[in-house]
């Protein structure tokens, strides 16, 4: 991992590097250095008993009431402990809030039926999943052994690997005090991510057709599969897939379990609005909710995780997630009114180093590698009622020739420079990102700016313009080549990308006509195939997180190629890509899974699977008063942010503390 704080001046030094005209994709100019000093696994977190338990005081006087238990009583008998070792600034204060802004809106608190609470960390604030994968940027290459444990305490495999027993950790409690078992874990495999009708994070299917999962006891469940798996496998269940909810809550609402229920209302089960009955894992849950202005989340009282003095966690009582845009995320935070911030808007990027450099500045600024990537995607299948313009431009879209061209066709530093001048950008021909851990830069296929070559393509699949009006032409219903692009528009540099990509498209006679959405009107466009191209930013840094959106493991995976279930719809290379998916899983020996990765990686780029614009590297914003936000902390890498800097350990010194806006509460679940 390398990571640099990088001042101003220095970083508008650097200049653009030429790309040239190479089939290999050119070299970036990294804007990191290596500042961190690496663990071992079990130098972050270890399960053990400790002798005595402190909990924010607040919560004194409720035990004392009777409102709730002893600490004692909502601890588990080892509960997961944070090692100060581990911690840039050590044990923490309690209270006060920490601050968030984001540009997403909750759909709804019922997460193993797919709805989001909005990302920009709501979501893994209330959720707790299997295994966890954020901290594993602090962990040295020789224990990179798959993801770390979390509600999972350990597992072990069976000699021929095709069986996985995972052990619990007993005495976890959701935050209205009912146990989490081996029935929550269950709940969420066979009646959500196994349902066909339920559109949960995890893909149905995604573990294989034959995978099985049976409950051994109360704390102990397994996984059996038809064929050999290797370590990464474990990397799906952490988050956002491998997260389960409240069976003692929402079995009652699942068609399965009632029959006055449907799946319509089953995924609606617990509205934004509601907030009794949504038991959480995580270390906050809500608590308040003001449509298009604010969510508030407060501590969780069963929390299940301390730190090594004994004191239960978290430190701070409340957490806000202001609801502005993605945009405003970044701008509140360089003036002080917001804490954190994934600087992942690139349009930002010269202007918030410019006022990181304040004396009175209220921010650090770290950039890390490039792991943000865009690109756009056209849909390929040849599912649903079809009209016959749709049906020619797929038959086009699924032509190699056709997706060079395009590819061709983009000037990528033009691009890069349209959204932010500097050392920022790089070209991107589709697969990893140059921040993966995968990337290999021999492997990538890179198709440089071209529109002569571009037009001769075109021109060789009988794309002509027929009537003058300087579009081409489809040649079977005389239609003009319209490419019809969803994108969100609050982010002003998908805006600037793709109006760059309109203009270049068409010098060569291409016309993409843009339409605007939302983020959960794109989400649903995504998911059901009802769209004709898409231009997004989806990283892909790690094979085995989202795979999903970039790889075909599954009939509706990835969202621009939904096929019959027997996927007999593929294109050749998609069989290819599928079967070294399976084989990266399956791997053993971490060399193995690279050399397997640089086969995904030629396949993906020489193929033009997606038409990749530019990467560039993401950095973290954090308020100067927030402790524990270790300074070397990727804004992407195995997790987001959100979850690689530990959120349950930051706190603030009393002195800084913001007033919180419902003290002495606790979590409504």
């Amino acid at each position: 991992m390398r990571h640099l704080l990088l001042s101003a001046a220095s970083a508008l030094a650097i200049s653009v590097q030429p790309t040239g005209a190479t089939e290999i994709l050119p070299e970036a100019e990294s804007l990191s250095g290596l500042k961190a000093d690496l663990l071992s696994r079990d130098e972050i977190y270890v399960y053990r008993a400790l002798e005595t338990y402190r909990q924010a005081p607040f919560l004194d006087g409720m035990v004392a009431s009777g409102a709730l238990p002893p600490l004692a009583d909502r601890l588990p008998a080892e509960p997961l402990v944070f090692l100060e070792g581990a911690m840039s600034d050590g044990t923490g204060e309690y209270g006060g809030v920490f601050r968030h802004v984001i540009g997403g809106r909750p759909e709804g608190w019922n997460w193993v039926a797919g709805q989001s609470q909005g990302w920009g960390g709501i979501n893994m604030a209330i959720q707790e999943c299997l295994v966890r994968q954020g901290p594993r940027w602090q962990i040295k290459a020789e224990d990179q052994e798959g993801p770390l444990p979390n509600l999972a305490r350990s597992w072990e495999w069976n000699d021929v690997r095709t069986v996985l027993t995972m052990s619990l950790l007993q005495g976890v409690r959701w935050s209205d005090g009912d146990p989490f078992d081996a029935e929550d874990v269950r709940f969420w495999w066979e009646d959500n991510v196994e349902d066909p009708n339920v559109s949960s994070r995890m893909p149905a299917g995604s573990f294989g057709s034959g995978t099985k999962l049976r409950v051994v006891d109360d704390h102990t469940v397994e996984f059996s599969f038809d064929a050999p798996q290797g370590p990464t496998l474990m990397e799906s269940l952490a988050f956002p897939l491998g997260c389960p909810g409240p069976s003692h809550i929402l079995k009652d609402k699942h068609p399965r379990y009632n029959d006055k229920a449907d799946y319509d209302s089953y995924r609606e089960a617990q509205p934004a609005e509601k907030l009794v009955d949504v038991p959480v894992l995580g270390a906050w849950g809500p608590a308040q909710y003001r449509p298009d202005e604010l969510v508030v989340l407060r501590r969780n009282p069963y929390y299940w995780k301390v730190d090594e003095a004994g004191n239960q966690l978290p430190y701070f009582n409340e957490v806000h997630f202001k609801l502005a845009s993605w945009d405003d995320r970044t701008t509140q935070t360089i003036s002080g009114s917001a804490d954190f911030s994934n600087l992942q808007n690139p349009a930002n990027y010269v202007e918030v180093l410019k006022q990181a450099q304040r004396p009175d500045a209220p921010v650090t600024v770290q950039f890390g590698p490039r792991v943000l990537s865009w690109r756009l995607d056209l849909n390929l299948s040849r599912k649903g009622d079809l009209s016959p313009v749709d049906a020619e431009m797929r038959d086009f879209f699924r032509k190699l020739e056709f997706r060079l061209a395009l590819s061709h066709a983009l000037n990528r530093p033009a691009i890069g420079n349209a959204v932010a001048r500097g050392p920022f950008a790089h070209p991107f021909s589709g697969g990893f990102a140059i921040g993966s851990p995968y990337f290999d830069r021999d492997s990538t296929v890179f198709h440089p700016f071209d529109q002569d070559k571009a037009r001769a393509l075109l021109d060789g699949l009988g794309l002509a313009d027929t009537d003058g009006d300087g579009y081409r032409n489809l040649p079977g219903t005389g239609d003009n080549l319209i490419i019809d692009v969803i994108y969100l528009p609050d982010r002003p540099e998908d805006r600037k990308q793709l109006d760059a990509v309109v203009a270049q498209l068409a010098e060569v006679g291409i016309r993409l006509l843009v339409r605007g959405t939302d983020s959960t009107n794109l989400n649903t466009m995504r998911q059901s195939g009802n769209f004709t191209a898409a231009f997004e930013r989806v990283p892909m840094v790690i094979p085995t997180r989202d795979t999903c959106a970039s790889l075909p493991v599954g009939p509706n995976c990835p969202s621009y190629h939904q096929t019959d279930p027997d996927q007999s719809d593929r294109l050749d290379f998609e069989g290819e890509l599928a079967t070294a998916y399976g084989a990266f899983v399956a791997a053993p020996d971490a060399g193995e899974r690279a050399e397997i990765a640089k086969q995904i990686q030629r396949l993906i780029t020489e193929n033009v699977y997606t038409i990749g614009t530019v990467q560039f590297p993401g950095a973290l914003l954090v308020n100067k008063r927030i402790r524990n936000a270790h300074p070397d902390t990727p804004v992407f890498m195995f997790e987001w942010a959100e979850d690689s800097v530990i959120r349950e350990r930051l706190w603030t010194p009393e002195d800084e503390q913001i007033g919180e806006l419902l003290p002495e509460t606790i979590t409504g679940g």
